[in-house]
């Protein structure tokens, strides 16, 4: 009686059979197309049966194949259930999510009161430091792009706005802003994360990009926010990440115009943890809190 293949070659057919292309099941699996045909050799081999056959536009099951991959994939999925649910009794697992640094600062932290009432069995870690999502333990990550980064699955929270900001004293100390030529007699803060934020900024309000009385380079946006309510300059930010300042009157809009900025903000996570239950509760929560932001705005 033969022994059972490894794992890892039942696994390679489960995904190839999902997609009947050795190229896209090789991009879910981070492996070579060359190595999977030869993983899928192997299996067939030992059973001395073909599994696929080749088309014109990829692969085909045969019957033998078409029988094996629907046991595979039934026992695969329900030993995968069955691990979730071991590993989810007793103290659950913490919640590990890596976040952009003014997000968390701004955004998230200041709402954890309400993440901690919905995660009462699920202790919940922050991280600012850069990750990657492909190699470093975590359970998603809140990130900043065009929402195409590979191997993961990614859901839109939110298109980035730009507003100019400054504190009620930069006003009275350098007089008032009226028009984006007033911002000559400003000190223009910027990020050295995001050089092109002035510029973005001022595409949108129809002029060149101002090079005010001076320019000041911090190193991150929550500098950038710490300095604007200090009343060094004027900032350019997204209002979500200073609704607080803006509610409190430390900060206030310094010019009308608002622009859209380059990217937009993305929960993204490991395809395979897509069923953790803390991981989807935590999806749930932030979509919903978003979802109220736009309804308030």
């Amino acid at each position: 009686m033969q022994s059972l293949p490894s794992f890892n070659h039942l696994r390679s057919f489960q995904v190839i059979g999902h997609h009947l292309s050795l190229v896209h099941a090789a991009r879910e699996l981070h492996l070579s197309p060359s190595t999977l045909s030869y993983q899928l050799g192997i299996l067939e081999d030992r059973l001395g049966l073909r599994l696929f056959t080749r088309t014109g536009r990829g692969l085909a099951f045969t019957d033998a194949g078409r029988e094996l991959h629907g046991e595979v994939d039934r026992c695969l999925q329900q030993l995968w259930s069955a691990w979730q649910r071991v590993a989810l009794r007793g103290e659950s697992a913490p919640l590990i999510v890596n976040s952009l640094p003014t997000f968390a600062m701004h955004w998230l932290l200041p709402r954890l009161a309400a993440v901690q009432e919905q995660f009462a069995n699920v202790e919940i870690r922050v991280s600012i430091s850069p990750v990657d999502l492909e190699r470093d333990a975590l359970d998603c990550a809140i990130a900043y792009g065009d929402g195409n980064w590979p191997g993961v699955r990614c859901d839109f929270l939110r298109a980035e706005s730009l507003i100019t900001v400054c504190s009620p004293s930069t006003l009275v100390a350098k007089g008032p802003l009226a028009t984006v030529s007033d911002l000559a007699r400003h000190t223009l803060l910027s990020a050295k994360t995001r050089p092109d934020d002035w510029a973005i900024w001022a595409e949108a309000a129809q002029s060149a990009a101002p090079s005010g009385e001076r320019q000041l380079i911090l190193a991150s946006r929550i500098m950038v926010i710490q300095a604007a309510c200090e009343s060094l300059g004027v900032a350019v930010v997204d209002p979500a990440m200073v609704r607080a300042e803006l509610s409190s009157g430390r900060l206030v809009k310094a010019l009308p115009e608002v622009a859209r900025g380059g990217g937009a903000y993305y929960l993204v996570y490991p395809e395979d943890e897509a069923s953790l239950a803390r991981v989807e509760a935590f999806r749930a929560w932030l979509l919903a809190e978003f979802a109220k932001e736009d309804t308030s705005e």
